[in-house]
């Protein structure tokens, strides 16, 4: 009788203890697998740094083409030239002060 118990008892903690074990993997699959909770919200944030990057890189392509059109024979910019060689040249006017900074 008492071996009886003693088994039933034993069966009862072996079941509770693998009942917890299966608990805390699926818990830790949840929370930190490769379907997650946590993938989640890191994929979230790499959606949105990529959407900001993206915003950035179209505005830069907006400009570029802008400059482009400027830049065509049918619309060209004196101004646009002008600034455009004095930025890549270095070409300064005898009206024009140069102040050089040195580090």
């Amino acid at each position: 009788m008492y071996m009886n118990f003693i088994k039933k008892n034993l069966i009862f903690q072996l079941s509770t203890i693998f009942s917890i074990l299966i608990f805390i993997f699926f818990v830790s699959h949840i929370l930190f697998g490769e379907r997650s909770v946590w993938k989640i919200f890191e994929l979230k944030s790499q959606i949105s740094h990529s959407l900001k990057e993206y915003e950035k890189l179209a505005n830069n392509k907006n400009k570029i083409l802008i400059e482009i059109n400027l830049l065509k024979d049918e619309n060209l910019d004196p101004d646009l030239i002008y600034e455009i060689s004095h930025k890549n040249l270095g070409l300064i006017q005898s009206d024009q002060i140069v102040l050089d900074f040195k580090n």
